[in-house]
């Protein structure tokens, strides 16, 4: 039985497929057996998420959006790991299916996980990594939660 917030969660991720253009290369993978017919991309730019340090009990929650493209028979199982201390990220999963490019390039986004944690980690640049696996092969993608004293403006204009 899926929880309430599973579904909303569901909900609010068909709401936000929308068409993304210029993904480029392939996110990291482990060695791909022959017919692995699915991928995680890794967008033009590092995804990021800046939170601004805070006192103890603050907690900042927010969603990294991937793309994984192809076709895969079996759920693809994700989420999100290396997090900043005392960080969590959700767990779920894309079901059978195909997510192909557009004539155009584009492709729509069919995934997000979501995080959340303290405020008050230490300032840092904290790599986490998505991954999306079928249980063989495991893809990997980048991410940045930077915690820092500036706005949150500086902050994603940064780099």
């Amino acid at each position: 039985m899926m929880s309430r917030i599973t579904r909303s969660v569901l909900v609010l991720a068909s709401a936000l497929l929308v068409s993304l253009v210029g993904t480029s290369a392939v996110a990291t993978a482990q060695t791909a057996p022959q017919g692995h017919t699915w991928h995680l991309e890794q967008f033009d730019r590092t995804s990021r998420m800046c939170v601004q340090q805070g006192p103890d009990g603050r907690t900042h929650a927010s969603y990294f959006f991937f793309v994984v493209s192809g076709k895969w028979a079996t759920d693809l199982e994700f989420g999100m790991r290396d997090l900043p201390p005392g960080w969590t990220a959700t767990e779920h999963h894309l079901p059978p299916g195909s997510n192909l490019h557009d004539s155009d390039g584009s492709i729509r986004v069919n995934g997000f996980v979501g995080v959340q944690g303290p405020a008050s980690v230490p300032l840092a640049t904290y790599r986490a990594h998505i991954w999306v696996s079928d249980g063989t092969v495991t893809e990997t993608l980048p991410t940045d939660i930077i915690v820092t004293t500036e706005s949150w403006v500086d902050c994603m204009n940064r780099g």
